[in-house]
């Protein structure tokens, strides 16, 4: 046989072999894509949506409208020679819809920094026969989560709850009573009047999710400060295994301790660093199969904003994924320590110059140098 006959079944096998290696890489290709559609649907699908973030008091055009003539046009010059429009804007400087005199004269514009905000809450909702005995719902854990453009690291500040600030349209008043005043929208605006800068993305949890997820992941491992009790619960020093009721107590409790709830925002950050341990020593950053597995257990117990899905967290991690940091950052925004209000209730009295460096911060996306100034844990 001559080398040419020779070589035509030989091209035809070396042929037959690429197009079964290619059908093997699709078929692959597709199955992952398959996996990660499943993943991102589970996500999408079992996480709870809040119906809007966007505060429907601070409109806008409703204000234009209120400071017009009695036929609501907005256009017409009433007797101090001014336009609704322009009175709107001298009374409501920040442009939100709601009179800067309901507002502690907070008027700065708040804009959109680099990188990504994701507002985190913790509420003390609580269901079953327990909500019942419980009237409304605040946010028990407020931390913002701040994502750079480049991925290099997630970071994450804790607000105090008590903290004395503006909340648009009801006055001064302690940071987590937003929540209950007027809902997620409200505690986000409050949020963004605080530091200056857009909120991209809020996601919640509440007591019987904070217990879910825990028990979810076969209970965290804690670092526990010292000892204390709490209720049935007794901590020891060093590090501890905790199922969801004992964790939810260890990031709860603040009366065990001489510093309160500075403590306490200290122990939730702890707990925080358990899960994240947890998360990384059974392998469910590593492995897809675990990864599904984790987001499925605890997917239900989240509730996000309808921007918030698989595809727009994949867009955030991106970077981080892609040669960036996933170290996690964590500090408490400085404040000038506790005082009173005009009403005698105990509170946290805001520093302003480290607020203003955070809103700068968060403005040119160099949390680092905020971290490098304030210190972080």
């Amino acid at each position: 046989m001559s080398e040419a006959l020779a070589e035509k079944p030989r091209r035809k096998t070396l042929k037959r072999v690429l197009i079964i290696l290619a059908i093997l890489i699709l078929t692959l290709i597709i199955g992952v894509g398959i996996y990660l559609w499943s993943i991102g649907h589970t996500w999408d699908s079992k996480t709870q949506k809040f119906d809007s973030i966007t505060n429907s008091q601070g409109d806008l055009d409703s204000l234009r409208k209120n400071l017009g003539d009695p036929n609501n046009d907005p256009n017409i010059v009433g007797p101090d020679g001014k336009t609704a429009d322009s009175l709107a804007n001298d009374l409501d400087k920040n442009g939100n819809g709601i009179l800067d005199s309901l507002e502690g004269g907070k008027t700065r514009q708040v804009v959109k920094g680099e990188g990504t905000n994701i507002l985190l809450l913790g509420s003390d909702q609580r269901s079953g026969q327990e909500a019942a005995t419980v009237s409304g719902a605040r946010a028990d854990t407020i931390m913002l989560m701040h994502i750079p453009k480049n991925g290099e690291g997630v970071y994450l500040v804790s607000i105090m709850r008590d903290s004395w600030v503006s909340i648009p349209g009801y006055g001064n008043a302690k940071v987590n009573a937003a929540l209950n005043y007027g809902g997620i929208s409200l505690q986000i605006e409050t949020i963004e009047q605080l530091i200056g800068v857009k909120i991209d993305h809020v996601a919640e949890i509440d007591f019987d999710g904070f217990k879910g997820l825990t028990n979810a992941l076969g209970g965290v491992d804690v670092q526990v400060p010292f000892a204390f009790q709490t209720g049935v619960w007794n901590f020891t020093p060093g590090t501890m295994h905790m199922d969801g009721s004992t964790a939810l107590a260890f990031v709860r409790e603040r009366y065990s301790f001489a510093s309160g709830d500075y403590q306490r925002v200290r122990n939730q950050r702890a707990y925080l660093r358990g899960l994240y341990t947890t998360i990384q020593k059974q392998g469910f950053l590593g492995n897809i199969t675990n990864f599904k597995n984790m987001v499925d257990a605890f997917s239900g117990y989240v509730k996000v904003d309808s921007g918030l899905g698989s595809g727009e967290i994949l867009r955030i991690a991106a970077p981080v994924i892609n040669g960036g940091s996933a170290a996690l950052h964590m500090t408490t925004l400085p404040n000038a320590g506790p005082g009173w209000s005009y009403d005698g209730q105990s509170i946290i009295i805001i520093n302003q110059p480290a607020v203003d460096s955070l809103t700068e911060a968060l403005k040119a996306d160099r949390m680092q140098d905020f971290m490098n100034t304030y210190g972080s844990d």
